[in-house]
């Protein structure tokens, strides 16, 4: 199977696709090169969308001093324009090659976090045998659709390149729903408790 049949397979949520991928070979160094990939272009979109957000505050601060002095104090709004300016003396001082690299590794601690609890549940709870190598599969080609953030790069409105990433994100999140669904012959509900896991695993690393 080529990779745009795997690609348009993926994204059209087909319902043999993972089970497929699980047995074809190469397969998992395809679902490397694609996490390797939407990490990439994910990560410049969202420091694209955090820098475009944080000028148009910047931009507009005064207004919204305006609009809110009867619930904020000056001394609160002196504290808020401080912090966006050392955010975007931060992102503008970051080097973009070490950050990418260093998102790609954080997020795949991050993806393996909630994967590890994802292979608990599975297999005492669910009572199914997962293989830690096809959790990894499925999570990596989950990601496909992530590939369709692109347009975030060359639009210049904010609030466009924050809905492309909001609704790739969730499109992703539902690959992989239904990749679990489909290998491991699940329920919605229990589909659900996973992504919820999933969520909550990444969130304590990203907390810590």
């Amino acid at each position: 199977m080529n990779d745009k049949k795997i690609i348009s397979r993926i994204l059209r949520l087909d319902k043999e696709i993972y089970n497929e991928l699980l047995v074809q070979d190469g397969a998992f160094q395809k679902s490397i090169a694609i996490f390797v990939s939407t990490t990439i272009l994910v990560t410049m979109s969202g420091f694209r969308f955090l820098s475009g957000l944080l000028d148009y505050l910047q931009e507009n601060l005064i207004l919204f001093q305006q609009d809110f002095q009867q619930e904020f104090s000056q001394e609160e709004f002196n504290l808020f324009q401080s912090l966006i300016e050392e955010l975007q003396t931060f992102i503008n001082s970051s080097d973009s090659t070490t950050s990418l690299f260093s998102s790609a590794f954080s997020s795949l601690v991050a993806t393996v976090t909630g994967l590890v609890i994802i292979y608990l549940i599975l297999r005492f709870l669910f009572r199914k045998d997962p293989i830690p190598k096809d959790l990894l599969m499925i999570n990596f080609f989950a990601s496909t659709p992530c590939l369709l953030v692109v347009p975030a790069l060359f639009v210049s409105s904010i609030f466009l390149q924050g809905f492309l990433i909001l609704i790739v994100s969730i499109y992703s999140i539902v690959s992989f729903g239904s990749g679990l669904k489909q290998v491991y012959m699940l329920r919605n509900i229990e589909v659900i408790l996973l992504i919820v896991s999933l969520t909550f695993g990444t969130s304590i690393l990203g907390g810590a």
